[in-house]
């Protein structure tokens, strides 16, 4: 009988202390009539971080700028150059023995390139993907793309860092086009497009779909769909790009311009996609979506970068190269500027 006395004193001693417990959460800790004091913290505009203007060489080419504006790339007689915005400091990328970066891309969300060599001297190599780690200065190997064209040039590289797959879209001479998925165990397989000629691709990045728009026809197609997507009494349809929230943005295309954009997911009925007219007909290189689905307008006769539905403007000198997650790059008498959004 002695060990079920025991027993019964150590569940008594246990439920007090939960309920003393259990009393101390509900009257002071979580009590409503506890004191909070708050501070309003200003940050100090002055010591803020900011972008310099970049000086950039008459021959540069490529001109590209990562997510947050901390750094931009060039290339210059073969040599990729990447820039600290903030010092100006400037760091040469070296391929490896006899090839050259020939592509490069900076990554969605992070300070990190994607890189594609090729032998300098050979017009039907094989290129070869690297990835290049700012901050620690790590170029590694990725994948080898074996190739059987001749002159191959990679025309983009889309990436997700949600699902770790990356798309890889080379042309060949007559442009001819190959796209390459490479899974985040390095596995690489080609994917069937239904036209040969792809011009622009997209990536739905929560869902591990690409989406392709044809060279000769402008029709639009994603991948693990057989038809088309289509807008009821819409011809032509271009390309403009996705989002975060895996929306993906075309364009009504008429005499090469757009006057009207369409956007929605591609598991819903088009008829379901929201619709958005513009004001006056875009070239297709005029229009930017933002990651946070925000539908821009370039005017570069202005110099105005207008946000289409709330219609506020951000002015820019010089020539607009690319929005990046704050503001817009531009360039005007071979200097990079950075002009954040009104």
């Amino acid at each position: 009988m002695k060990w079920l006395k025991r027993i019964s004193i150590w569940i008594i001693v246990s439920l007090s202390l939960q309920c003393l417990g259990l009393f101390y959460l509900d009257h002071y800790f979580l009590g409503t009539g506890s004191k909070v004091v708050t501070k309003k913290v200003v940050e100090n505009q002055s010591t803020k971080s900011k972008n310099v203007d970049v000086k950039i060489p008459e021959k540069a080419e490529n001109l590209l700028v990562s997510y947050d504006a901390k750094y931009l790339s060039y290339n210059v007689d073969e040599k990729l150059k990447i820039v600290n915005c903030r010092d100006g400091k400037i760091k040469t990328i070296d391929a490896e023995d006899n090839s050259i970066i020939s592509f490069s891309e900076w990554l969605p969300d992070r300070n990190r390139m994607l890189l594609i060599e090729k032998k300098s001297n050979d017009e039907s190599s094989n290129l070869v993907l690297y990835s290049y780690d700012v901050l620690k200065g790590e170029k590694l190997k990725v994948k080898d793309l074996a190739w059987g064209g001749s002159k191959p040039e990679v025309e983009d590289i889309q990436l997700s860092t949600l699902t770790g797959v990356t798309y890889v879209n080379v042309s060949s001479e007559g442009n001819k086009s190959t796209i390459y998925r490479i899974d985040r165990m390095g596995e690489i397989t080609r994917i069937n497009t239904i036209p040969s000629f792809v011009s622009n691709i997209a990536l739905v990045r929560h869902e591990d779909q690409l989406v392709y728009e044809g060279l000769v026809y402008n029709k639009i197609y994603a991948t693990g769909r057989q038809n088309p997507i289509s807008i009821d009494g819409v011809d032509k349809l271009t390309l403009i790009g996705t989002d975060d929230d895996d929306n993906v943005y075309v364009g009504e295309l008429k005499d090469n311009l757009v006057s009207k954009v369409y956007y929605g997911k591609t598991s819903e009925d088009t008829q379901q996609w929201k619709s958005v007219n513009l004001v006056k007909p875009a070239s297709k290189n005029d229009l930017f979506i933002s990651k946070n689905g925000i539908l821009y307008q370039n005017d570069s006769l202005k110099g105005v970068l207008t946000e289409i539905n709330s219609g506020k403007q951000t002015s820019y000198v010089g020539k607009l190269y690319q929005l990046y997650n704050k503001g817009v790059m531009s360039v005007a008498n071979n200097k990079a500027s950075f002009v954040l959004f009104k």
